[in-house]
Protein backbone atom coordinates (compact mmCIF):
# COMPACT_ATOMS: atom_id res chain seq x y z
CA UNK A 1 0.00 0.00 0.00
CA UNK A 2 1.15 3.46 -0.77
CA UNK A 3 2.21 6.24 1.45
CA UNK A 4 -0.75 8.55 -0.07
CA UNK A 5 -3.52 5.87 0.30
CA UNK A 6 -2.74 4.97 3.82
CA UNK A 7 -2.95 8.53 4.52
CA UNK A 8 -6.11 8.63 2.44
CA UNK A 9 -7.75 5.92 4.25
CA UNK A 10 -6.59 6.80 7.66
CA UNK A 11 -8.34 10.27 6.95
CA UNK A 12 -11.32 8.43 5.68
CA UNK A 13 -12.08 6.77 9.15
CA UNK A 14 -11.28 9.32 11.53
CA UNK A 15 -13.36 11.56 9.48
CA UNK A 16 -15.89 8.71 9.88
CA UNK A 17 -14.81 8.05 13.64
CA UNK A 18 -15.68 11.93 14.72
CA UNK A 19 -18.62 13.21 12.28
CA UNK A 20 -21.10 14.79 14.32
CA UNK A 21 -24.76 14.28 13.86
CA UNK A 22 -26.29 16.63 11.59
CA UNK A 23 -29.20 18.53 12.80
CA UNK A 24 -31.93 19.43 11.27
CA UNK A 25 -32.25 23.94 10.75
CA UNK A 26 -28.56 24.03 11.60
CA UNK A 27 -26.49 26.57 10.15
CA UNK A 28 -22.73 25.93 8.73
CA UNK A 29 -20.94 28.42 11.25
CA UNK A 30 -21.29 29.41 15.04
CA UNK A 31 -20.07 32.96 14.23
CA UNK A 32 -22.16 33.93 11.32
CA UNK A 33 -25.90 34.52 12.41
CA UNK A 34 -28.73 33.48 9.51
CA UNK A 35 -32.13 34.72 10.80
CA UNK A 36 -33.56 37.79 11.67
CA UNK A 37 -33.77 36.34 15.72
CA UNK A 38 -30.03 35.67 15.76
CA UNK A 39 -29.06 39.27 14.30
CA UNK A 40 -31.58 40.99 16.72
CA UNK A 41 -29.90 39.20 19.47
CA UNK A 42 -26.34 39.79 18.15
CA UNK A 43 -27.67 43.19 18.48
CA UNK A 44 -28.52 44.49 15.07
CA UNK A 45 -31.80 46.67 14.00
CA UNK A 46 -33.53 43.89 11.66
CA UNK A 47 -36.12 45.36 8.73
CA UNK A 48 -39.50 44.46 9.21
CA UNK A 49 -39.95 43.81 4.99
CA UNK A 50 -37.27 41.09 4.29
CA UNK A 51 -35.94 40.42 7.83
CA UNK A 52 -32.11 41.78 6.86
CA UNK A 53 -30.01 43.53 9.08
CA UNK A 54 -28.69 46.57 9.32
CA UNK A 55 -24.69 46.29 9.54
CA UNK A 56 -23.34 49.51 9.43
CA UNK A 57 -19.72 49.02 7.71
CA UNK A 58 -16.25 51.13 8.91
CA UNK A 59 -17.54 54.09 6.68
CA UNK A 60 -20.51 54.64 8.80
CA UNK A 61 -18.57 54.13 11.78
CA UNK A 62 -16.50 57.33 11.28
CA UNK A 63 -19.53 59.69 9.33
CA UNK A 64 -22.25 57.97 11.84
CA UNK A 65 -24.83 60.62 10.51
CA UNK A 66 -24.51 58.94 6.75
CA UNK A 67 -28.06 56.28 6.20
CA UNK A 68 -26.94 52.77 7.14
CA UNK A 69 -28.62 50.74 4.44
CA UNK A 70 -29.93 46.86 5.22
CA UNK A 71 -27.43 44.67 4.21
CA UNK A 72 -29.64 41.27 3.03
CA UNK A 73 -26.48 39.40 2.17
CA UNK A 74 -22.69 39.73 2.59
CA UNK A 75 -21.49 38.51 -0.73
CA UNK A 76 -22.36 39.85 -4.52
CA UNK A 77 -25.66 38.51 -5.97
CA UNK A 78 -24.79 37.44 -9.80
CA UNK A 79 -27.31 37.88 -12.05
CA UNK A 80 -27.50 37.42 -15.77
CA UNK A 81 -28.59 40.64 -17.30
CA UNK A 82 -29.99 41.71 -21.09
CA UNK A 83 -28.06 44.72 -23.21
CA UNK A 84 -29.81 47.89 -22.80
CA UNK A 85 -32.42 46.68 -20.48
CA UNK A 86 -33.12 48.54 -17.37
CA UNK A 87 -32.49 47.47 -14.06
CA UNK A 88 -33.19 49.30 -10.64
CA UNK A 89 -31.08 48.18 -8.10
CA UNK A 90 -32.51 48.33 -4.52
CA UNK A 91 -29.86 50.75 -2.53
CA UNK A 92 -31.82 50.34 0.83
CA UNK A 93 -31.53 47.04 1.12
CA UNK A 94 -35.11 46.38 2.28
CA UNK A 95 -36.77 44.85 -0.92
CA UNK A 96 -38.07 41.08 -1.17
CA UNK A 97 -36.67 40.84 -4.68
CA UNK A 98 -33.39 41.24 -4.00
CA UNK A 99 -31.08 42.54 -5.70
CA UNK A 100 -33.60 44.58 -7.51
CA UNK A 101 -36.03 46.98 -5.93
CA UNK A 102 -39.61 45.96 -5.93
CA UNK A 103 -40.45 49.75 -5.34
CA UNK A 104 -42.09 48.79 -1.60
CA UNK A 105 -38.54 48.53 0.71
CA UNK A 106 -37.07 52.18 -0.57
CA UNK A 107 -40.41 54.34 0.28
CA UNK A 108 -40.39 56.73 3.40
CA UNK A 109 -36.26 56.53 3.56
CA UNK A 110 -33.04 58.39 2.52
CA UNK A 111 -32.33 55.42 -0.24
CA UNK A 112 -33.81 55.60 -4.11
CA UNK A 113 -33.09 53.04 -6.54
CA UNK A 114 -30.59 52.73 -8.58
CA UNK A 115 -30.95 52.06 -12.40
CA UNK A 116 -28.74 49.92 -15.07
CA UNK A 117 -28.36 49.47 -18.35
CA UNK A 118 -25.99 47.17 -19.54
CA UNK A 119 -23.88 46.91 -22.57
CA UNK A 120 -24.41 43.46 -23.16
CA UNK A 121 -25.61 40.71 -22.48
CA UNK A 122 -23.42 38.64 -19.31
CA UNK A 123 -23.42 37.51 -15.96
CA UNK A 124 -23.05 40.74 -13.40
CA UNK A 125 -22.43 40.41 -9.63
CA UNK A 126 -24.52 43.14 -7.55
CA UNK A 127 -23.60 44.01 -3.90
CA UNK A 128 -25.10 42.71 -1.57
CA UNK A 129 -24.51 44.41 1.46
CA UNK A 130 -25.51 48.32 -0.22
CA UNK A 131 -22.27 49.77 1.12
CA UNK A 132 -20.26 49.65 -2.39
CA UNK A 133 -19.12 53.14 -3.66
CA UNK A 134 -19.30 51.54 -7.06
CA UNK A 135 -22.66 51.17 -6.85
CA UNK A 136 -24.37 49.05 -7.91
CA UNK A 137 -21.74 46.76 -9.24
CA UNK A 138 -19.92 44.41 -6.61
CA UNK A 139 -15.77 45.56 -5.73
CA UNK A 140 -15.41 43.64 -2.17
CA UNK A 141 -17.05 46.10 -0.17
CA UNK A 142 -19.18 43.23 1.41
CA UNK A 143 -16.29 41.03 2.74
CA UNK A 144 -14.61 44.21 4.24
CA UNK A 145 -18.21 44.43 6.40
CA UNK A 146 -18.40 41.31 6.89
CA UNK A 147 -14.81 40.95 8.11
CA UNK A 148 -15.69 43.57 10.19
CA UNK A 149 -18.50 41.87 11.72
CA UNK A 150 -16.62 38.11 12.13
CA UNK A 151 -13.51 39.50 13.39
CA UNK A 152 -12.13 36.07 14.43
CA UNK A 153 -13.22 33.99 11.16
CA UNK A 154 -11.48 36.98 9.51
CA UNK A 155 -8.73 36.94 11.36
CA UNK A 156 -7.61 33.14 11.62
CA UNK A 157 -8.18 33.45 7.38
CA UNK A 158 -5.82 36.35 7.16
CA UNK A 159 -3.50 34.35 9.59
CA UNK A 160 -3.73 31.29 7.52
CA UNK A 161 -3.32 32.49 4.20
CA UNK A 162 -0.21 34.69 5.25
CA UNK A 163 1.41 31.53 7.16
CA UNK A 164 0.81 29.49 3.64
CA UNK A 165 2.14 32.42 1.33
CA UNK A 166 5.17 32.81 4.08
CA UNK A 167 6.04 29.38 3.86
CA UNK A 168 5.20 28.45 0.28
CA UNK A 169 7.70 31.88 -0.93
CA UNK A 170 10.06 30.79 1.82
CA UNK A 171 10.33 27.25 -0.25
CA UNK A 172 10.95 28.95 -3.43
CA UNK A 173 13.23 31.70 -2.35
CA UNK A 174 15.57 29.13 -0.65
CA UNK A 175 18.75 28.31 -1.99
Amino acid sequence: MSLMRAAALGRARLAGASRLPVVAGSRNSSFIPSTSEEWEAAGYEVSKKNGAPKIPSPWNRWFPYEPVPFSPKLGPYKVTVEKDRVYHWCSCGEACTQPFCDNVGCKDTKFKPVAYIPRQTETVSFCGSKHSPSKPLFNGTCWIVWADVNTLPAAGILFGGSFVFGAALTWMMHP
